[in-house]
């Protein structure tokens, strides 16, 4: 089980990694929706229950604000709000211990990254949520998914230096 998960996390990895580097919300959306799905697996076949979890409604965020984006809307505050208690409430029902914290706090943070239409905000979110998993998946023994947060967190930075040096 331990190397099926390990090659989860380098099919989650190549889709993180290329995901920051779209130019459209769209596209880095559904980068994120499979990459969710992978994780999940790849936490389910490591025990780590409460990222499994988190990846499964992580998931499900994404395809909703995807549909509200190719509807040209953005989900209401009371669509972000559910979930972020979602997001909470599935953490403390599959608590496992402290390290449990790590994939709500980056949830809720980069859940609200993604309700904002500024793509600049989606990205530094994504390097924030890349740095708190990382440290999860390091606990987990989800190496390859360290990795992988380690490589969205680089790419999050030079996606955001790239694009900030094509407005100057």
């Amino acid at each position: 089980m331990f190397i099926l998960a390990q090659i989860c996390g380098v099919i989650a990895l190549i889709l993180t990694v290329i995901s920051v580097q779209f130019k459209t919300k769209e596209k880095i959306v559904m980068c994120f929706i499979w990459a969710n799905i992978v994780v999940a697996i790849q936490y389910f076949l490591l025990e780590a229950i409460t990222g499994a979890i988190i990846s499964i409604i992580n998931a499900i965020r994404c395809i909703v604000f995807y549909f509200y984006k190719k509807k040209d809307k953005t989900p209401s505050i009371i669509v972000l709000i559910i979930f972020e208690i979602v997001a909470i409430i599935s953490g403390i029902i599959s608590w496992q211990n402290i390290w449990s914290l790590l994939p709500i706090i980056v949830t809720v943070i980069y859940t609200y990254g993604l309700w904002q239409d500024d793509i600049t905000i989606v990205r530094i979110t994504t390097g924030i949520a890349g740095f708190g998993w990382t440290i999860y998946n390091i606990v987990v023994r989800a190496y390859i998914g360290a990795l992988q947060e380690i490589a969205q967190l680089i790419s999050s930075i030079i996606s955001l230096y790239r694009n900030k040096e094509k407005k100057c």
